[in-house]
């Protein structure tokens, strides 16, 4: 009778030990197209084929960075033409039926989770930084967040503009992290009529 209670409190250990809150969030990609000749009256999305969109989902809240206005050639301080935007998931990827997308689930502490609501938040209250063709756009203000709370690597505004101009190259860096970590992705593959980005 002693083993079998013994038996008994290792399993509910070990079952407890599995059960852990542990906090995820989401980096959204939608893959840039363009419509193939058959279906050239399909209007181009996001940038065309190099360009493409990321956003953030945290607690079934998504959130992206995107234009605003016109669209500056250069950052503007004082005439911000951008937003920070949001909807709510209910839990899936944030991103459109018939598009090529991948969303790379990505586990964190307690500590990132509060701080990436903390700074999702002020960001869609008051943006940061006005969006413009040579300067933060959506891929870089991404990558700027992920600095932010340890994810990857944090460095100056400048160089999240040089090194992650379009969606594809953090997607890529991601992809990567994802391997060496183990960390879930899906992917989606888009509608025929068009032609999509490749990784």
């Amino acid at each position: 009778m002693r083993k079998v209670f013994t038996i008994l409190i290792v399993c509910l250990a070990v079952a407890g030990f599995g059960q852990t809150n542990q906090n995820f969030i989401r980096v959204n990609f939608l893959y840039g197209s363009k419509p193939i000749r058959k279906f050239k009256d399909e209007p181009k999305y996001m940038g065309g084929l190099h360009g493409g969109h990321v956003t953030i989902d945290v607690d079934s809240t998504d959130c992206g960075f995107a234009p605003k206005g016109k669209l500056h050639v250069f950052a503007h301080k004082k005439s911000i033409h951008s937003s920070f935007g949001s909807k709510n998931t209910h839990g899936k990827p944030g991103l459109w039926d018939g598009y090529k997308y991948a969303s790379v689930t990505i586990p964190v502490t307690q500590a990132q989770h509060d701080k990436i609501v903390e700074i999702l938040s002020g960001y869609c209250g008051q943006t940061p930084y006005d969006y413009a063709f040579f300067g933060m756009r959506c891929a870089s203000a991404t990558r700027d967040i992920l600095g932010q709370v340890g994810i990857m690597g944090k460095h100056k505004r400048l160089n999240y503009i040089l090194t992650t101009f379009y969606p594809k190259k953090l997607r890529k860096r991601l992809f990567r992290l994802a391997e060496k970590h183990n960390w879930y992705v899906i992917r989606q593959d888009g509608r025929t009529s068009r032609k999509w980005e490749k990784d």
